[in-house]
């Protein structure tokens, strides 16, 4: 028999004037190969494009982000009363309106010039008796009394979008009553100055490490979404290098193909994404929400999620023809894929932790988060921890499948299986990575409820009123008056003078903030140093001498009188009402619903802390709704790949059945090959999720809840389960003997 000649080199030439260059026609190639095949390579594509464009409809979200926050920041600020010009056309009043934990913020306005502007949004500023409310505070009122009660004036529009800052805000203008015109004050419009809001350090490090959190399991969603289909590219290529193709042509024929289907991949996330944007309007979570208009992502971040999904794409498949031998004879694979090299995966996971700690170590823990670059910083050091944690999942597998020699059959094949195989670890990544996240997130939303959670009060009957300046006490005292459950109410007068502070309130009050019993009418308690007994001070234009007084040794600050019998401190009008009654929180918004009738200005006191909650509670919902987010991704991308992975694996299937291998065994064999790598993921992610919160977290704010490290944990294990479940299907159609026909 003649043997056949090697196939000849040809130089390679330039192409001819007119014509494309060789490469070119390569890509082209891959790209027919990608739109022109059979319904498996469309099946495959649509997969492929469906997967990448889940991607990049989360990453537009990502990107838009900032402009939306800047788009409801110029809202705000537009509506904003100008207080700094020295004309005025209107006078304002700011008023909050608490109801049931909600905050109501309105503006009372009344006209002081001819043609006075009117807010954004709406059409004209009301007069006395009317009022023009948002279209949520709209709805709220037509269905709760309760409310309708606080608003008694007649509603005469409706705010537009212009003057919103989210679609479903509890805003308000209402016509300034004479009665509290002393207590507004002159601005010339609206659109005044208002500096950026800050957030508190303990936010800050909630944003840094959710955006590391959820940005790296996005990115791995997406790398694994292009490499679906992987092996029936590779035996495309093989028969190509069949007939004569190079190394080089190999490589732009597998980028045209790959490319093809994150190109369409991106199309399908931009217009998925233009899809859902009119959900937004609908959808607000906690007190966190946009309108449409304002999702629209940044120019930069919009570029680059174009550019770098397709780049990714393209140099993840040129990589994965590293493991591959696509020779002349066809497509060959080695027993096992090339030994991972460990070093780079554990050093993303010590440069993040080094990171972490050089920047805890630049200064106090408050210094730390009040500097964003550092406190980007921080994010950058949480992403490069748990990218690593996604990057040591494949070696750790590896590493088990080639020691581990179990006796039962399924498992082995499973780890036979897995020596192989680099899909299931990488889709898993996505997992862990979104596990370990969960994890940190869990411990730093701990430590910021420790932060923002009001401590329990020692006197939960005591309510405290902050009465606005000029508001006549006597009518709001005639309605606390009038509320069941009130058993005293105490009058809390205060002068803020040069280096001293005259508080004069009742024995009992007294009694309560300094823990004294020997008050009397006229008794004085000194908190501090100064002043001695004797000196004259100014108060209200009168003169009044300090009393003799005992000093008391407390956290506070200032000098304390017995009110009853001085004239001078009596007449200074109260600036606080001290009501005790019903410990329940529904008595608090009874006496802010009697007390809105005399005046909406008056609030309750809360702790500081307390004020925080709601925006602790939005971020907490928002890592929680984009952990959400990152699961579903991760579950359909483990579900496309172990669905694409049994379709490429369908002839070796069916092979093992038509040789007597039963069908529990190779189902169970899938089982085990989803159980292994994810039993390794959660055995990983849990020291790495703890140990990063403990690294972030401030000195002696550790704390783990095991119960909701049990339930995320439980919850990821049932995840792998179900899909592993929903690809036995699959393999009862692969292990079919019609499968064999082309063996």
């Amino acid at each position: 028999m003649t043997p056949i000649p090697p196939h000849p080199q040809v130089p390679a030439r330039s192409a001819p004037a007119g014509r494309s260059p060789r490469w070119v026609a390569d890509l082209v190639l891959g790209i027919r190969l990608a739109v022109g095949g059979s319904r498996t390579s469309w099946a495959r594509l649509a997969l492929t494009a469906a997967g990448v464009g889940l991607g990049v409809t989360a990453l537009l979200l990502a990107a838009s982000i900032g402009p939306a926050r800047e788009a409801k920041a110029l809202r705000v600020q537009a509506a904003a009363p100008d207080w700094t010009s020295s004309s005025a056309a209107f006078d304002a009043r700011y008023v909050i309106v608490s109801w049931q934990g909600r905050l109501i913020v309105g503006l009372e306005l009344a006209a002081t010039a001819p043609g006075a502007p009117a807010p954004p949004g709406v059409g004209r500023i009301p007069g006395p008796g009317e009022l023009v409310v948002s279209p949520e505070l709209f709805d709220l009122m037509r269905s709760d009394d309760s409310v309708r009660a606080r608003f008694p004036e007649t509603v005469i529009g409706v705010i537009a979008d212009a003057g919103l800052p989210r679609p479903k805000s509890l805003i308000f203008y209402a016509g300034l009553p004479d009665a509290h015109r002393e207590a507004a004050h002159p601005a010339a419009g609206f659109g005044g100055y208002r500096p950026p809001d800050t957030l508190p350090p303990i936010y800050r490090l909630l944003m840094a490490a959710a955006i590391g959190a959820l940005l790296v399991p996005l990115g791995i969603f997406v790398l694994v979404a292009t490499r679906l289909g992987a092996t029936g590219r590779a035996q495309r290529l093989a028969a190509i290098r069949l007939v004569g193709a190079s190394r080089a042509q190999l490589r732009w024929i597998a980028s045209g193909e790959t490319l093809t289907g994150a190109v369409l991949g991106l199309f399908v996330g931009v217009a998925l994404f233009f899809a859902a944007r009119p959900l937004t309007r609908f959808i607000e979570v906690e007190g966190v929400g946009f309108f449409p208009t304002d999702l629209l992502p940044d120019p930069l971040l919009g570029a680059l999620v174009a550019v770098g999904v397709p780049v990714v794409a393209v140099v993840s498949a040129l990589l994965a023809l590293r493991t591959e031998d696509v020779g002349p004879l066809g497509l060959s694979r080695a027993v096992e894929l090339p030994r991972h090299r460990p070093w780079w995966r554990f050093g993303l996971i010590a440069a993040g932790a080094a990171l972490i700690v050089a920047v805890s170590a630049v200064g106090g823990y408050w210094q730390v988060m009040a500097d964003a670059r550092l406190a980007v910083g921080l994010g950058v050091g949480i992403a490069l921890v748990l990218a690593g944690t996604g990057a040591v999942l494949p070696w750790l597998v590896g590493q088990v499948a080639r020691r581990l020699e179990p006796d039962g059959v399924a498992p082995l094949l499973a780890l036979r299986a897995l020596r192989f195989d680099a899909g299931t670890p990488r889709v898993l990544s996505g997992v862990v990575v979104v596990l370990t996240g969960s994890l940190t997130l869990q411990v730093l939303l701990g430590v910021a409820a420790q932060y923002t959670a009001a401590p329990p009060s020692d006197t939960p009957d005591r309510w405290v009123l902050d009465v606005p300046q000029h508001t006549s006490v006597r009518p709001l005292e005639e309605a606390i008056a009038l509320v069941a459950g009130v058993r005293q109410v105490s009058e809390v007068r205060v002068h803020n003078g040069p280096g001293v502070a005259v508080i004069s309130t009742d024995c009992v009050e007294i009694a309560q903030r300094l823990g004294v019993r020997d008050c009397v009418n006229g008794s004085a308690y000194l908190l501090g140093s100064t002043p001695d007994p004797g000196p004259k001070l100014r108060i209200d234009g009168k003169d009044w001498v300090v009393p003799p007084h005992r000093r008391v040794d407390t956290d506070l600050w200032g000098l304390v009188v017995a009110g009853g019998g001085d004239p001078v401190l009596a007449s200074l009008p109260p600036r606080e009402l001290v009501v005790r009654g019903d410990p329940d929180e529904s008595f608090g918004d009874r006496l802010l619903a009697a007390t809105g009738r005399a005046d909406r200005g008056v609030t309750l006191r809360r702790p500081f802390e307390a004020g925080q909650v709601e925006l602790f509670t939005s971020l907490r919902s928002g890592v929680i709704g984009g952990s959400v987010l990152l699961t579903l991704l991760a579950v359909i991308g483990l579900a496309a790949a172990a669905v694409d992975q049994v379709f490429e694996r369908r002839r070796p299937a069916a092979v093992l059945a038509a040789n007597g291998v039963p069908p529990r065994v190779l189902a169970l064999s899938a089982l085990w090959q989803s159980a292994i790598p994810a039993a390794l993921g959660i055995a990983l992610a849990i020291p790495i999720g703890l140990g990063t919160a403990w690294l972030v977290a401030p000195a002696g704010r550790f704390r783990v809840d095991w119960t909701e490290i049990a339930t995320t944990v439980t919850a990821a294990a049932v995840v792998v389960a179900v899909v592993s479940l929903c690809t036995l299907p699959a393999l009862r159609s692969a292990i079919r003997p019609s499968s064999l026909r082309t063996e």
